[in-house]
């Protein structure tokens, strides 16, 4: 699974973004002034601010940046951050509660298995692949994953969706 290059618009059948909480965002900027207090006590300096200024605004950056994961599906794939899977390779779709994802997440789970997971978003659906055949050439090897497990706030919406494009759900 490689990054795709961007793609043209297709018509998405269901498509999420996974923001994080709200909160995160004034716990980051607490952890950002606390910070730039420390760079003033440190600089004692008339342009102690300008740290700060800089502290806040990689701190709410990276808070930001982490509710840029999106899930969708297209009428011919489907798409989990940079990584798409046709539609055609998967062989079920199965919802999980939290603690079923935890537990495929964890030790329970396969270290081949790709992983779009948001741990503030409990549940998910795990993806069960059709193996991919070597193309014969011998400078491509299979595929080795044997599912993806996706985070999801809404997990039947996904699972019906892709019921549409007559993948089978479980």
């Amino acid at each position: 699974m490689t990054a795709q290059p961007p793609r043209s618009r297709k018509a998405l059948a269901y498509t999420e973004r996974l923001y994080s909480p709200w909160w995160w965002y004034p716990a980051a900027l607490g952890v950002a002034l606390l910070l730039g207090a420390e760079i003033g006590v440190a600089i004692n300096a008339w342009w102690a601010w300008i740290p700060t200024v800089v502290v806040i605004a990689i701190c709410l950056l990276v808070v930001w940046r982490l509710s840029s994961g999106r899930v969708s599906v297209s009428d011919t794939e489907l798409l989990a951050g940079d990584q798409a899977v046709p539609l055609a390779r998967i062989d079920a779709a199965i919802g999980l509660s939290g603690a079923e994802l935890r537990r495929l997440v964890g030790r329970h789970g396969d270290p081949l298995a790709f992983n779009f997971i948001r741990s503030w978003v409990r549940p998910g659906v795990q993806f069960v692949l059709r193996p991919v055949a070597a193309d014969g050439t011998g400078d491509q090897s299979p595929d080795p994953t044997p599912y993806w497990l996706v985070s999801t706030r809404h997990p039947e919406r996904l699972l019906s969706a892709l019921s549409a494009a007559s993948v089978p759900v479980r």
